[in-house]
């Protein structure tokens, strides 16, 4: 008598999970990538097609090691090999060069970095003890560590001020404000949002107000700006107090960065600054629980480990902001990933 076949359950499945292997083994690409941006390859590729002697004799890299790694790059289209055995560009490789448009060169540098890489170690503690895996890596916050190391503070700072860049170009077409209107942005990094949104609006002035840093590293229309008297620094910590006079508030990609009772702390402390007719603008990503994708929940979840942070849904920060005695005026999609919410003082 034969055995009963097996139950769809009990079988072993035919076909191997091919795309959870290749998610489970998408770090070794990262790397492969990171390698290629801090050896300057996708520069010289740029320049012309180079054979694999040429590429290793310019970077200083063994032959054989460095083919299999070239190898594995085209295989993933991140460059492109020819019937003559030279490599080029694929149609992605400009955008891991340095100054070309929309370039990733700054973030494959900053989140491919060991400082943020070993933090993605401990993510099954941070699972199990609340406590940021960037601060159990490294016994400090993110900020914090970022303040004390100048080198870490500048990848970062190239990292935001590349989508700053970015995102501000789409962003500032829609905030459109009176000349003599004083602008502050807190939280503002190097000032190149801010720089932006003066730049787009004539006769206005602006504040940037931002930790103290170990270096002075603003963005260059920014300086163009203060040097003219339109832009003007102050230095201090939102979770202290934030500073009054302004007619306009700018918190662009602030609270991200926080849970919801840091959150709310900064809001608390803007709201003791305000008088009432203040026109304050909330400027991130909202994710909706409705159409959830991969890239939201992938961000959600860099904020979390590296910050302690997380993404929101629109609702979701319309009830933080009610939480802190503020209303929601509108709410205004836009061409790149981030909305603009404008909320001013409930009452």
């Amino acid at each position: 008598m034969t055995a009963p076949a097996p139950t769809p359950s009990e079988h072993p499945a035919a076909v191997p999970p091919f795309k959870l292997m290749a998610q489970i083994t998408a770090y070794r690409t990262s790397q492969c990538i990171r390698a290629l941006v801090e050896l300057g390859i996708p520069t010289l590729l740029v320049e012309r097609a180079r054979s694999l002697g040429e590429l290793a004799e310019i970077t200083g890299t063994k032959p054989r090691l460095l083919e299999r790694v070239l190898r594995h790059l085209v295989n993933e289209e991140v460059i492109s090999l020819d019937d003559q055995g030279h490599y080029l560009p694929s149609p992605v490789t400009r955008h891991l060069v340095p100054g070309y448009p929309q370039s990733l060169r700054n973030w494959v540098a900053c989140e491919l970095d060991p400082l943020l890489w070993r933090s993605w170690e401990n993510l099954p503690e941070q699972l199990r003890t609340g406590t940021t895996a960037f601060d159990l890596a490294h016994g400090s916050a993110f900020f914090d560590w970022h303040a004390q190391d100048d080198a870490a503070q500048k990848r970062f700072d190239d990292q935001m001020n590349g989508a700053s860049k970015g995102i501000g170009a789409i962003v500032v077409d829609k905030l459109a404000f009176a000349p003599s209107t004083r602008i502050m942005d807190v939280g503002g990094g190097n000032g190149s949002f801010l720089a932006q949104i003066l730049d787009r609006n004539a006769e206005t002035t602006g504040t940037l107000f931002e930790l103290p840093r170990g270096i002075e590293d603003h963005d260059p229309l920014f300086e163009q700006m203060r040097s003219s008297g339109r832009a003007t620094t102050q230095n201090g910590s939102f979770f202290e107090h934030v500073p009054g006079g302004a007619d306009v508030y700018l918190f662009s990609r602030v609270f991200h960065d926080f849970d919801d009772e840091a959150a709310i702390t900064i809001l608390q402390n803007t709201s003791q600054s305000l008088s009432g007719k203040e026109r304050l603008y909330l400027i991130d990503m909202m994710t909706s629980d409705a159409a959830a994708d991969a890239r939201g929940s992938s961000q959600d979840i860099f904020m979390m480990t590296q910050l302690g942070g997380r993404e929101r849904t629109a609702e979701e920060f319309t009830e933080l902001l009610a939480k802190a005695g503020f209303e929601t005026s509108s709410i205004t999609p836009t061409a790149s990933p981030v909305s603009i919410l404008e909320f001013r003082l409930a009452g």
